[in-house]
């Protein structure tokens, strides 16, 4: 038996550089009633990105918006009080090669599976569990907002020294829908139909590489310090980013969901060349 445990522990040492672990922004801990979600960053960012919908594309997530909510923390928690937790931490990262090229992308692949789930959801009629899978997905995106999910040994950046107390400093001033960090919010000005998947991308490089090749990933970490103005409006910028794609995707989300109502002329219109065809095909006829 010694001798088997003493092999085990030799295997995650030697395991443990290959094991990736990546929390992101908060959720504000674990809900232990799905119906009464705890509230994160996580959660601020998503609901946040309702703001910016239009009523109607908005209506049956609002009508949803506790499992909504509850969702966004189901990637980080294994553990979910009714059994549909998943914990995929190494799946929340989005690397870049230092020529801006992709070098690795499971958050965009999982952004993108969970809004597929919720296509399917809506297909059935079931906007309960579509509205959920739209939580998890605005995980996946949001996530790569944070520097520290655009780093690592494996990258030309490096491993981050500052991730959690980054998260717990920002998670201190967005854990309600009403927060210090609602004036760093401002809506983009246009709603675009973009793809979870291409939303995470744009997101990471933009984490990755800074606004406008300004105050990239590295320059946060060596930098972190919430007393420096520049820094602070920078992680705001991810922040609201962040927030303008989650709108972006929710609004194709919708455009994809809904067919569009034919306005009543366009109806007449088109049974009055139903009826005349009819009559043209008679007379042939005759």
């Amino acid at each position: 038996m010694l001798v088997k445990m003493a092999i085990l522990g030799l295997f995650l040492v030697l395991a443990s550089p290959y094991v990736i672990a990546a929390f992101g922004w908060s959720n504000g801990g674990w809900s232990t009633d799905p119906a009464t979600p705890k509230y994160g960053t996580h959660d601020w960012i998503a609901q946040h990105a309702l703001d910016w919908l239009p009523v109607d594309e908005k209506q049956t997530i609002i009508n949803n918006l506790a499992v909504y909510l509850y969702g966004t923390e189901l990637p980080d928690n294994a553990h979910a009080p009714d059994g549909v937790g998943i914990g995929d931490t190494s799946k929340h990262h989005v690397y870049y090669y230092a020529n801006r090229s992709l070098q690795d992308d499971p958050a965009a692949v999982r952004a993108q599976q969970e809004y597929d789930s919720a296509l399917s959801y809506t297909r059935d009629g079931d906007w309960v569990n579509a509205s959920k899978r739209l939580g998890v997905m605005t995980h996946y995106i949001c996530d790569v907002g944070v520097f520290g999910h655009v780093m690592g040994s494996g990258t030309a950046w490096g491993n981050e020294v500052h991730h959690s107390d980054f998260e717990d400093y920002v998670l201190s001033r967005t854990d309600t829908y009403i927060a210090e960090f609602n004036a760093y919010l401002v809506f983009d000005g246009a709603l675009d139909n973009g793809s979870a998947y291409d939303a995470t991308l744009t997101l990471a490089f933009n984490t990755t590489f800074g606004d406008n090749g300004s105050y990239d990933c590295t320059w946060m970490d060596q930098s972190y310090g919430w007393s420096n103005p520049t820094f602070k409006n920078r992680c705001g910028e991810s922040l609201n980013l962040a927030t303008n794609l989650v709108a972006d995707v929710l609004h194709s989300f919708y455009q994809n969901v809904v067919v569009p109502e034919i306005p009543v002329n366009v109806i007449l219109s088109l049974l009055v060349i139903a009826a005349l065809l009819v009559a043209v095909a008679s007379r042939w006829k005759k």
